[in-house]
């Protein structure tokens, strides 16, 4: 029996998990679309029948984890926690932590400089994040988890620097700790003085 062929969209999704996979083991300048083809047993005109510039696979990347955090974002906003910040921030990490290519991609700077959507893509995403940690401070405010003396914006600005330190340090250490275990620890510290 001949195996059927995979959808478009199974085989995009597929080719985008590839990408990532190997961005995580060689860092993401070095991901080329041979490369993603040889892991997939494809050839690389393959790869270029869905996606017929590099970039576009990097759009279709950038696409998804876009989607994949904003649900989550969500799911933690939404969920009936005493702690809407720390359950945002939980989930985010949880989610790196599951996917070391992310930190790497989101900071590439051969990826920023030669594909400038996907620099801007990195910036709505960043931008989506920021919105999603302010309203979690904003939620804690009104319930009084969190003082209102600091704006809820700049109270993200200093949790997003958290964010990534944490989780650059955990890239540049081949992820040799716990990202959410010591991400939450060092988080709870950083707002300390934001307590009411």
């Amino acid at each position: 029996m001949t195996p059927r062929r995979k959808s478009a969209a199974d085989r995009r999704a597929e080719i985008v998990a590839t990408a990532l996979a190997l961005a995580g083991e060689m860092g993401p300048h070095k991901v080329t679309t041979e490369a993603v083809a040889t892991r997939i047993g494809l050839t690389q005109p393959a790869i270029f029948r869905h996606f017929p510039r590099k970039d576009d696979m990097w759009l279709a990347v950038m696409a998804w984890l876009r989607e994949q955090l904003s649900a989550r974002w969500e799911d933690a906003l939404t969920a009936p926690a005493h702690d809407a910040l720390g359950a945002v921030v939980a989930a985010h990490l949880d989610f790196v932590s599951r996917l070391p290519a992310l930190p790497l991609v989101l900071l590439s700077p051969e990826l920023r400089r030669d594909c400038a959507a996907l620099a801007e893509e990195t910036e709505h995403l960043m931008a989506a994040f920021m919105a999603a940690l302010s309203r979690a401070i904003r939620l804690d405010q009104t319930a009084g988890r969190l003082s209102g003396r600091t704006t809820p914006e700049d109270a993200a600005q200093l949790v997003l620097a958290v964010i990534q330190g944490t989780a650059l340090r955990w890239a540049v250490a081949k992820q040799g700790f716990d990202l959410k275990g010591q991400g939450i620890r060092i988080l709870a510290l950083a707002i300390s003085g934001l307590a009411p």
